[in-house]
């Protein structure tokens, strides 16, 4: 399926879990980012039976690569495995 196509993408594993911004020394993180989403979330929430139509889902894949992309600056690694994969979506 498609969100397991992402996050086994060889970029996914960036996207499969929220942003630690203690762990990565992101303090800012919260106040750019209003409404962090990753994979991770969006496969249980799907399991869990908590979206109530497809686009739903599409939503929050795609605000997951918009996030990164806000974040980080355009040309960075991350922002560029993020449109990479928002692309391909």
């Amino acid at each position: 399926d498609l969100l397991k196509g992402l996050s086994n993408h060889n970029h996914g594993w960036v996207f499969n879990s929220p942003v630690d911004p203690v762990e990565l020394g992101l303090p800012d993180y919260f106040e750019v980012i209003k409404n962090p989403m990753d994979l991770g979330t969006v496969k249980k929430r799907l399991e869990n039976g908590l979206y109530r139509s497809i686009n739903e889902v599409e939503v929050d894949i795609n605000l997951t690569f918009d996030n990164a992309m806000l974040y980080n600056p355009e040309g960075s690694v991350v922002w560029s495995m993020a449109k990479e994969l928002k692309d391909k979506f």
